[in-house]
């Protein structure tokens, strides 16, 4: 059931932060491969950039990728956050008194998160080939020109093969692990601290968790970005056809 909530949990949040995803995209994805300052500037920040994509692609390029980025984070949420639930209810990640053991939830949530950014590398890839289709004079990165999942997945599998499918899966890997282990074991730490310092903490379940998962989220985005930039190019780069 765990596994279960945290899947959905995961697709239900990502109808509302798929368009920051497009934005992140789109961003990272700027001046590949170009020196500072001589490559064109198409989106100068995140709003710019949701001016620029409604003005020339219409509002629902927001939401481009949706199909795959809904099946990744549900593939990907159902094991990490599952798999960490498991553990800490069977008492893996807790001592005695149900304090968090800090190097054993490192342990768990990057187990967690590498087993499930590798079960989803394949929706991660076209995802990000996907939000980063645009409007030719606003295009960034290598345009895929992909139609839909169905057809990307065949197009990745008959031009790359299998391999194809997983390309940039360690970068993928390592981005989930460094992210997950900054997000849970934070989550985790937070409450504790809360429960414990403050006594408004002790009886609202849900102030609490919403308390931690910002300190949480917080801590995943810092500490993620510089690998999910890796992540994004590597992902989205042209890659030679396989010989036959």
């Amino acid at each position: 059931m765990d596994f279960l909530i945290g899947g959905l949990a995961a697709m239900g949040a990502t109808l509302f932060s798929n368009p920051l995803d497009v934005l992140k995209t789109r961003l990272q994805l700027q001046g590949e491969l170009k020196p500072r300052g001589q490559h064109a500037v198409y989106y100068k920040h995140a709003l710019h950039a949701a001016y620029v994509i409604v003005k020339n692609e219409g509002i629902l390029a927001m939401q481009k990728g949706l199909g795959p980025a809904l099946l990744m984070h549900g593939v990907r949420n159902s094991i990490k956050l599952g798999s960490y639930q498991w553990l800490t209810t069977n008492g893996y990640v807790c001592d005695s008194e149900d304090r968090t053991i800090f190097y054993r939830s490192l342990l768990a949530s990057g187990f967690g998160g590498a087993a499930g950014a590798f079960c989803g590398s394949p929706l991660f890839q076209i995802t990000t080939q996907m939000q980063s289709q645009a409007a030719d004079k606003i295009a960034v990165g290598h345009q895929h020109g992909h139609s839909g999942l169905v057809q990307a997945f065949q197009t990745i599998y008959f031009r790359y093969g299998m391999q194809g499918l997983w390309r940039g899966a360690s970068a993928n890997i390592l981005r989930t692990v460094v992210g997950a282990s900054a997000q849970l074991t934070t989550f985790a730490k937070s409450k504790d601290v809360l429960r414990k310092n403050h006594e408004l903490f002790q009886h609202s379940t849900v102030l609490t968790a919403f308390v931690a998962s910002i300190v949480g989220g917080t801590c995943q985005t810092i500490f993620q970005t510089p690998f999910d930039l890796v992540c994004i190019r590597l992902n989205n780069q042209r890659e030679k056809r396989r010989s036959c």
